[in-house]
C-alpha cells in the first residue's frame, strides 16, 4: 500500500507563512508607534521655542551686532550663544560675547531672556576683525534648549 501525503504539508507550510507574516506586522506596528511617539515629543519640545528675527545689523567698525527678535512661542526663551559664520559653512568665524536683551526703546536689560509675544532688541559684541563691511554673514542664535535660528545679514 502506498501512503499518499497530500494536503497536510501544504496546510502546514501555509500556516507557518501566515504566522510569520502576522509576527512581522506586529513588530512593524510596534516600531512605527515607538518612532512616531519619539518624534512627536521632540517636535513638541522644539515647537515651544519659535523666534522670528525681524531685523538685523552687523557692524565691522563697532565690532557689534543688533537683532530685533520676536518670540512667537508660548514660553520664555533664553539665549545661550550667538555665532557669526560665512554663508554655506558650518565652522564659526567668531563667537559673540556680551549678549544683552532689551525691550526696544528701553535701557533696562532682561539678561538673555526673550518673553512670549514681545519684540526685543538683542545686542552683542564680536571680536575686532571678525567681519568685513560689504560681505554677507550668517548670525546663528542658539537657545539654552539647543534650538537654532539663523539670519543672513550684510555687514556695514
Amino acid at each position: 500500500m502506498n501512503k499518499v501525503k497530500g494536503l497536510e504539508p501544504i496546510v502546514a507550510a501555509v500556516l507557518l507563512i501566515v504566522v510569520a507574516v502576522i509576527g512581522a506586522v506586529l513588530v512593524y506596528l510596534w516600531f512605527a508607534g515607538y518612532v512616531t511617539k519619539a518624534t512627536s515629543q521632540a517636535e513638541q519640545m522644539a515647537a515651544s521655542e519659535k523666534l522670528k528675527v525681524e531685523a538685523a545689523s552687523l557692524s565691522s567698525s563697532a565690532a557689534s551686532g543688533v537683532l530685533y527678535i520676536r518670540n512667537l512661542g508660548g514660553d520664555n526663551v533664553t539665549l545661550s550663544t550667538i555665532y557669526v559664520l560665512k554663508p554655506g559653512t558650518l565652522s564659526p568665524l567668531c563667537l559673540a560675547s556680551g549678549i544683552t536683551v532689551y525691550k526696544p526703546g528701553s535701557t533696562t536689560a532682561t539678561a538673555t531672556t526673550l518673553y512670549p509675544g514681545q519684540l526685543q532688541q538683542v545686542q552683542f559684541s564680536i571680536p575686532t576683525g571678525c567681519v568685513t563691511a560689504g560681505y554677507d554673514y550668517v548670525i546663528k542664535i542658539v537657545t539654552l534648549k539647543g534650538t537654532e535660528f539663523a539670519v543672513t545679514v550684510t555687514a556695514s
